[in-house]
């Protein structure tokens, strides 16, 4: 069963196309009847006659020469009198003219229709802002409903998670929370990834990311990272409106944009690093701040773009933090985050990693020496850290890093 987030966003009035529109209105006719729907659109039935009565009498319209013809209202021989005046037509022709003259009312009503709503439609962009690259964004978010993706029954769910744990045995208690939340939801049928928000701490290599990109390639969820360290800029995830030199849409919302699904997961790298950027305008902006309004369960399904002017449900996104060390992450963001302290793997963890990681790869007495070493190395943490990491972290879950 395919689920949608039918409040993510409203949707823009569709730029409906002229010729499905007459269509429509056309066949509404026929099911009501010509005569009362020309009624309900204002064009009486001594009307009708009066425009037969000229289209007999003076040239005969492109308009309704054109409708006979597409209807097959007369026979084909007669066609080459269509456009030229007739003194006296037959009961046949003058009910042809009849009905080309009704769908002719017809067609200018479903005409003013698609006037109005292209109106609709442009006022709306418009609104958005003059700019195209805003107006094109909207109608890639607001044009239909983004899906919710994830695993489809808690049976998934258990293997999910069952291989995130013998991936990453030494994360367990991640995994438990993760199990147990989702757990929670798809027993009230919300039967999607939507996980709440998490920090996890732990030193470099550790695998704090890798575990975030697996648990999106196990669930189908799109992922996205955003390394704080390097970019340091808060719009990355809000967005910007004007004021800046660059203007444009935050990163989770063009991941929506992209693959039409409104639960991606969203990985923000060293948090702790998060600076404060400077619009051209003088007003400043943290990371931190602009996390927030997408984080609380409230603001996050109302929240305002300041790049398309318009609010969009972005409470389904799993948000997962990384931090290399405590200090330094906001007091407001530990506040609403389940915050998780990740070390390396030791003991029996690191055993069954070492041998899982080089099955097929290396003999097994190299592997026994390469265990041996790296237990002995137990008692100087540093050079385990060192030795561990850059053998094994390439290959951490069974993937390399980055891929």
């Amino acid at each position: 069963m395919t689920h949608y987030l039918k409040d993510f966003t409203e949707l823009l009035p569709r730029r409906p196309d002229l010729d499905d529109v007459k269509a429509d209105f056309l066949q509404k006719a026929e099911a009501v009847g010509m005569i009362d729907f020309l009624r309900d659109n204002s064009v009486s039935q001594k009307t009708v006659e009066h425009r037969v009565k000229e289209e007999i009498s003076d040239f005969m319209t492109a308009n309704v020469a054109e409708i006979i013809e597409q209807r097959g209202l007369i026979d084909h021989d007669q066609i080459e009198l269509l456009g030229f005046t007739h003194e006296d037509p037959d009961e046949d022709f003058v009910a042809a003219i009849r009905d080309a003259v009704q769908v002719s009312f017809v067609y200018e009503a479903a005409r003013e229709h698609h006037r109005k709503e292209t109106g609709l439609h442009d006022r709306a962009l418009k609104n958005a802002g003059p700019k195209d690259e805003v107006q094109k964004f909207v109608k890639e978010l607001a044009t239909a409903h983004p899906v919710l993706v994830g695993p489809s029954t808690l049976h998934a769910v258990d293997e999910m998670i069952a291989e995130l744990h013998a991936s990453a045995p030494w994360m367990s208690d991640v995994s438990t929370w993760a199990y147990k939340a989702l757990r929670a939801r798809y027993n009230t049928g919300q039967t999607w990834l939507n996980l709440p928000p998490v920090i996890l701490i732990g030193p470099p290599g550790c695998g704090k990311s890798t575990y975030a990109r697996k648990l999106a390639a196990l669930s189908g969820a799109p992922v996205r990272t955003l390394d704080v360290g390097s970019s340091n800029a808060s719009f990355t995830v809000a967005g910007c409106d004007a004021t800046w030199s660059k203007a444009q849409g935050g990163v989770p919302l063009q991941e929506i944009a992209k693959t039409g699904i409104a639960n991606p997961i969203m990985i923000v790298d060293e948090i702790e690093k998060a600076g404060t950027m400077t619009a051209s305008g003088g007003s400043r902006v943290s990371l931190p701040d602009a996390l927030l309004g997408l984080l609380e369960p409230t603001s996050s399904t109302a929240w305002g773009c300041p790049f398309t002017r318009r609010t969009y449900n972005m409470s389904q996104i799993s948000w997962i933090m990384t931090a290399n060390e405590r200090d330094g992450i906001p007091a407001p963001l530990l506040d609403r985050c389940r915050v998780f302290n990740i070390g390396y793997p030791e003991g029996k963890d690191l055993v069954d990693l070492i041998r899982r990681l080089s099955a097929g790869r290396i003999f097994e007495e190299v592997v026994n020496c390469l265990i041996a070493r790296v237990l002995a190395a137990v008692a100087s943490p540093v050079v385990l850290e060192r030795e561990t990491v850059v053998l094994f972290e390439p290959w951490l879950f069974g993937e390399r890093r980055g891929n």
